[in-house]
């Protein structure tokens, strides 16, 4: 009986394969965009949700960005200084000009100014948010600091 050796091309193939769609997300709950997570109020979102915010957008402030991925974001929100409340956080939206606020976003508008907008965002929103075409900038407001 005669050993033939294999050729080691299929394998290798079906092992790329598997890691390009893992890669692409080909397969993956977050390429479907019906699928959806809530997380509570005061922690993170799920795997699927995190793993879909793939970086810092530029317009979004990183203290925000970063509270979107905490453990416990009221705990961040306290540690950082932002007001936070019932899944919400407190930011100044800055508009393009000749644009207006965005919709589908939860968004409570507290003040208007030109192209400033105040108010509470959905955490879960804040990337999609600063994201858009309509908003150049997504920050916390600024506070008084004593002289």
């Amino acid at each position: 009986m005669t050993c033939r050796a294999r050729d080691p091309l299929p394998p290798l193939l079906a092992v790329g394969l598997v890691l390009l769609a893992g890669c692409t997300g080909w397969g993956s709950p977050i390429s479907d965009p019906t699928a959806t997570t809530r997380a509570s109020p005061t922690q993170s979102p799920t795997a699927t949700t995190t793993a879909a915010i793939l970086s810092l957008p530029p317009d979004l402030d990183r203290r925000l960005y970063d509270l979107t991925t905490a453990e416990n974001r009221t705990a961040y929100a306290d540690q950082h200084g932002l007001v936070y409340e019932d899944g919400s956080v407190q930011v100044v939206i800055e508009l393009a000009g000749g644009r207006t606020l965005p919709d589908g976003y939860a968004v409570t508008v507290e003040l208007r100014s030109g192209r400033l907008v105040q108010g509470y965002v959905a955490v879960d929103d804040l990337v999609g948010l600063a994201r858009h075409e309509n908003v150049t900038a997504v920050r916390p407001p600024s506070r008084p600091q004593p002289t």
